[in-house]
């Protein structure tokens, strides 16, 4: 890792959750941090390590793994720029260590706050934390639902699901929207599969004309013919147990 100067007052205030702190806490918080510019693969933590610091992400992509044994790696976390991330080590016990491992998926910036540190500004601004909070549960609400797509789509609906969240981060370019594609290994983590059927996905998804490859970027010729795959679903019965719903108080009220 390349260490760089203590994080800025400027670079801190772009984060939404910390963009109304008056400047001396947040120059509090600068002072008590330090940024670094690292590279593609740079491992943040293991798990078993101290989870007593907290990521806030200027540049660049972040994963967060739980690989289990032998079994496949699952991605539970995926941010990007403007995220704060690790988070949940602030309502751990001291002394708590990780359970996942965060990894750069692409070359990044980010300033790393001392837990402690981080704490005590959310135990003197509860805005903040509130703010704090609604983000971490928005980042779990989207884990959840990729889980969910794992359960209940297909591999290719999956992948195509994915590809078209980076697509619509992308650059238009003559030839379509283009985009930097992560490793076969993180996409299979994204989508919960092995990296060589994110392979054969790729190359299907390439036969069929729905993406160009050209390197370590991908062309998307047309959008919406790849938004349209995305909301493709296999012709089956439907697995939804008889269950019957709960009525709420103002139903069963006028129920006669």
């Amino acid at each position: 890792m390349k260490v760089e100067a203590p994080g800025p007052l400027w670079g801190l205030r772009r984060f939404p959750v910390l963009a109304d702190l008056p400047d001396a806490p947040l120059h509090a918080l600068a002072g008590a941090s330090v940024s670094r510019q690292v590279s593609r693969g740079t491992i943040l933590h293991v798990p078993g390590e101290r989870a007593d610091e907290v990521y806030c992400l200027h540049g660049g992509r972040v994963s967060s793994l739980w690989e289990h044994g032998e079994s496949r790696t699952i991605s539970i976390g995926d941010f990007g720029p403007g995220d704060i991330f690790g988070e949940s080590c602030l309502w751990m016990a001291a002394g708590a260590n990780w359970d996942d491992t965060a990894v750069t998926t692409s070359p990044a910036l980010l300033t790393i706050v001392p837990r402690i540190v981080f704490r005590r500004l959310l135990d003197e601004h509860p805005a903040v934390e509130r703010a704090v909070v609604a983000q971490s549960v928005a980042h779990q609400d989207a884990t959840r639902r990729r889980l969910c797509d794992a359960l209940s789509l297909s591999l290719r609906a999956r992948v195509v699901g994915q590809l078209l969240r980076l697509a619509e981060a992308g650059r238009d370019t003559p030839q379509g929207r283009k985009f930097t594609i992560m490793r076969q290994r993180e996409l299979a983590a994204l989508v919960v599969c092995t990296r060589e059927s994110a392979a054969l996905a790729l190359r299907a998804l390439e036969d069929e004309r729905l993406i160009v490859r050209a390197g370590r970027e991908l062309i998307v010729p047309d959008l919406d013919r790849l938004r349209a795959a995305a909301h493709e679903r296999p012709s089956q019965a439907s697995n939804v147990l008889p269950f019957s719903r709960l009525p709420s108080p103002s139903r069963a009220a006028s129920a006669p």
